[in-house]
C-alpha cells in the first residue's frame, strides 16, 4: 500500500515538472505558473486563446446564441491586465471582431483567467457576444468578462 502511494505521488511530481519544462517553441500552450515573476498568461493574439473563445461559444446551448457560431476572430486588442490587485488571480481582458458562421461580425469580449484550469493548473478563457448574451449570464454588456 505505501509503495503504490509513493509510486503515485512520485508520478504525479514527476508529470507536473515535465510540463514546466515544455521547449520555448510549445511557449503558447505550456502551464503558467507565477513564481518568478514571469509572464503569467498567454497573449490575446495566442492561438490557443482564440482557440478556446471559439470552443466556449460553440459549447453553449445551441439556442443560446441564435445557433451561430464564432469562425474567427479579428481586430483582438488588450483592454487590460490584472495581477496583483484585490485578488491575486492574473486576469487579461481581449476583445475583438468576431466572423460569426450566418456571416455577420458581432464584438466579443473575452477573460484570461490563470489557475482556472483544471484542478487550478493553467488558464481558462470565458467569451461573451455582448447582444447575443440575451440571459445576461456574463452580466449586463458582458460586464463579468469586462475590466472593472
Amino acid at each position: 500500500m505505501r509503495i503504490a502511494r509513493f509510486a503515485s505521488s512520485t508520478l504525479s511530481a514527476l508529470l507536473i515538472a515535465g510540463s514546466l519544462a515544455a521547449p520555448a517553441a510549445a511557449d503558447e500552450n505550456r502551464v503558467y505558473f507565477s513564481f518568478s515573476g514571469e509572464k503569467r498568461l498567454p497573449d490575446c493574439t495566442a492561438g490557443s486563446v482564440t482557440g478556446a473563445v471559439r470552443n466556449s461559444v460553440a459549447r453553449a446551448y445551441a439556442d443560446y446564441y441564435g445557433g451561430v457560431r464564432i469562425t474567427s476572430v479579428d481586430e483582438i486588442r488588450e483592454v487590460a491586465y490584472r495581477d496583483h490587485g484585490v485578488s491575486p488571480v492574473a486576469r487579461r481582458y481581449c476583445s475583438g471582431k468576431a466572423s460569426l458562421s450566418d456571416g455577420s461580425f458581432q464584438s466579443v469580449h473575452y477573460m484570461v483567467e490563470e489557475h482556472a484550469g483544471f484542478v487550478g493548473v493553467g488558464w481558462n478563457v470565458e467569451a461573451c457576444l455582448s447582444p447575443r448574451d440575451k440571459w445576461r449570464v456574463y452580466g449586463a454588456r458582458c460586464s463579468t468578462v469586462r475590466p472593472h
